[in-house]
């Protein structure tokens, strides 16, 4: 083997492990990572690169350890709702997904204690290992409320490490965790419709299936446009914005009560998440009034 052939096949082999390692947290863009991350900005509002590239490195070390052992332990369920997930595509092996796995757990640990977020990482360990090894996941509540654990991690120790760690968190920022968190423990179901037959192949009891379809869906259309009109009245963003955010609110609680095949679930679930990230922006509205700017109505 050449030179140049054996560092082309080094850059291969390189490139193939970046892009499973990707493919991991790929259907986490919309619906986690891009609300998260926007919230992160304007409430940490990075001043350098640096500073925003440790943040965006913290952040997908968090939801790698996550996800991993989430699709170890969900694999039969990613065989029949996810099959172009990274292990049960073939992409990588259950073993050497394991080895991953340690391996990210051990850097994620390094990583925070590095940035003073230990105190986020841990609770936040503690948090996927009930969820994925414990089994809690099987339970829709449980489901919902570890989840906002996560989303609570992730954008409380990205704003810390954007930055730069040494000021507590505004009040701004903590309110904006807290309706973060409780938005995703009660609305968090969203998501189940449409994995109904993947949860019923691993014995996963959500609401889609121990409740009939109009509890479920009816609860989720009545919290959504609640969650619209206390964000609207607790962030005070421009009208506008109001709108949009009360016509998502109902259009993808609309789509989820009118069409109800998983196939459609998945739709609706798109349109809830872009409500979940317009709701994520509102608090830029309050850092901006808090720094004496203000935004003229366009209406």
């Amino acid at each position: 083997m050449t030179l140049t052939s054996y560092a082309h096949d080094a850059l291969s082999r390189v490139l193939y492990g970046i892009h499973t390692i990707l493919l991991f947290s790929k259907s986490d863009l919309v619906p986690v990572i891009t609300p998260s991350m926007g919230m992160c900005l304007v409430l940490g509002a990075p001043t350098d690169l640096a500073s925003f590239i440790q943040g965006v490195f913290w952040f997908q070390l968090h939801i790698l350890s996550f996800e991993v052992q989430n699709q170890i332990t969900g694999y039969e369920e990613d065989r029949l709702s996810k099959p172009t997930r990274p292990i049960v595509s073939g992409r990588i092996s259950l073993d050497d997904a394991q080895k991953l796995y340690y391996a990210v757990l051990a850097l994620t640990l390094l990583y925070s204690t590095y940035h003073g977020t230990v105190h986020f990482t841990v609770p936040y360990f503690v948090a996927i290992i009930v969820y994925n090894e414990g089994g809690l996941s099987k339970n829709w509540f449980m489901k919902s409320f570890l989840g906002a654990i996560g989303y609570s991690t992730y954008i409380s120790g990205t704003t810390r490490v954007f930055g730069k760690s040494p000021p507590p968190l505004s009040t701004t920022s903590i309110m904006a965790v807290l309706f973060s968190a409780t938005i995703h423990t009660t609305t968090g179901h969203a998501q189940d419709f449409r994995d109904r037959s993947g949860d019923a192949a691993i014995g996963r009891f959500t609401l889609a299936h121990i409740e009939p379809q109009w509890v479920g869906r009816g609860s989720l259309t009545a919290l959504v446009c609640a969650w619209t009109v206390v964000l609207v009245a607790y962030w005070e963003p421009p009208l506008p914005v109001s709108i949009v955010l009360a016509a998502l609110g109902i259009y993808s609680s609309w789509s989820y009560c009118y069409y109800q095949s998983e196939e459609a679930d998945r739709d609706s679930y798109w349109w809830y998440s872009i409500w979940l990230l317009t709701a994520h922006a509102l608090p830029a509205f309050r850092r901006l009034a808090d720094a004496g700017i203000r935004i003229p109505s366009l209406i």
